[in-house]
């Protein structure tokens, strides 16, 4: 018993350490959104235009505004992987030209997203997404704009009400995760001590559905594993017109109804039950043998190869503080965080630390 007190000492130290770390890369999120909200712009494919930026090795996109006759801006990578969904053509293809060193390449792929949106997509009507003279998003007009801005308020207050802090954050160019977390620590299995919290994705551009999933932490090692969803709002609305584009009054509206679902997420799942089921299943992962097998081919079918060799390294390791000991489950889970932990693009990240979750019992 006395070990026990010792260690739970010790882990709600380290957690306060983790939350005090963390807090201001979720306060850099918050920041992100309120600062970097996206202007929106109908246009229809035979409107746009597009050429080789002599300066830098991309194109950019020409098209018309209401306030002006006409804007030009950069295109994101983002925007150009949906142009080729929506054209069909390659992006092996599309990056090739883009790539090469001489002018000749971006030229030609300007003059074929030109051919094809002027031809093939002439009347279809495109939300286009830009922040900073930079189109991050080609949408449809059918998109369902949200405003971050309420939203990651609501849920950094919501949160709060239930007596979870900031965590931590993530920020790319297209979207953006925040994170609370629960101020306790948890012991689901003899020494195995855990946190417990919600993640919030989002993305203004079409990278992502507004989504929240809780998330269970293993305090030794900072491993976090993000479990099943608990809220999907896909952006998918009516289809715009200039008036509802502009229509400040729907866009609040929208936002209303999803921070009142947002709240109801958030209460139902920062409760004493909802703890008990995912306490349930650690337990339930820690009693789940792995066959190593079936493991390694599950995981070469789902990551990279350079992940999956690490993950397999790491779970076959006799590293026993960094991942639980054992040929369960929950070690295996933990291998997958733990390599995640490790991963410097936020959202690939991000997707890790998911499917470390998606490998752990689902709570009942």
């Amino acid at each position: 018993m006395l070990l026990t007190m010792q260690s739970k000492t010790a882990a709600s130290h380290k957690l306060e350490q983790l939350i005090a770390r963390g807090r201001s890369k979720a306060g850099e999120v918050v920041n992100h959104v309120m600062n970097h909200q996206p202007s929106d712009r109908l246009a229809r494919g035979g409107e746009l235009s597009f050429e080789a930026d002599p300066e830098a090795k991309t194109i950019t996109i020409s098209y018309p505004d209401l306030q002006a006759s006409a804007i030009r801006q950069r295109l994101h990578r983002h925007s150009i992987q949906q142009m080729a969904q929506t054209t069909d053509l390659p992006l092996k293809f599309i990056d090739g030209l883009q790539q090469t060193s001489a002018p000749w390449g971006r030229e030609l792929l300007a003059h074929n997203l030109t051919t094809v949106f002027a031809n093939r997509f002439d009347r279809s009507r495109y939300l286009l997404r830009s922040v900073q003279g930079e189109v991050r998003g080609f949408l449809s007009d059918r998109y369902r704009r949200l405003d971050s801005r309420p939203i990651i308020e609501a849920f950094a207050t919501a949160v709060q009400q239930k007596g979870a802090l900031p965590y931590d954050g993530y920020v790319t160019d297209t979207k953006v995760a925040l994170q609370a977390i629960m101020p306790e620590v948890y012991e689901p299995i003899p020494g195995e001590m855990v946190a417990y919290g919600l993640s919030l994705e989002n993305s203004d551009f079409g990278n992502g559905a507004l989504s929240i999933r809780a998330y269970l932490l293993r305090i030794w090692c900072s491993n976090l594993a993000i479990t099943q969803e608990e809220m999907r709002q896909v952006h998918l609305g009516k289809r715009l017109d200039d008036s509802m584009l502009y229509s400040q009054r729907t866009y609040e509206l929208d936002a209303q109804t999803t921070v009142s679902a947002l709240r109801d997420v958030v209460s139902s799942q920062l409760n004493a039950d909802s703890l008990r089921r995912r306490m349930e299943a650690v337990r339930h992962a820690n009693e789940q043998s792995v066959d190593p097998g079936s493991a390694r081919e599950m995981l070469r079918k789902t990551l990279l190869k350079s992940e999956s060799d690490a993950v397999i390294e790491a779970y076959n390791s006799p590293d026993a503080y960094n991942m639980p000991a054992g040929n369960t489950t929950w070690r295996l889970s933990n291998a997958i965080s733990w390599i995640a932990g490790s991963t410097e693009d936020a959202e690939r990240k991000l997707e890790l630390m998911k499917f470390a979750g998606e490998v752990l019992p689902k709570a009942a």
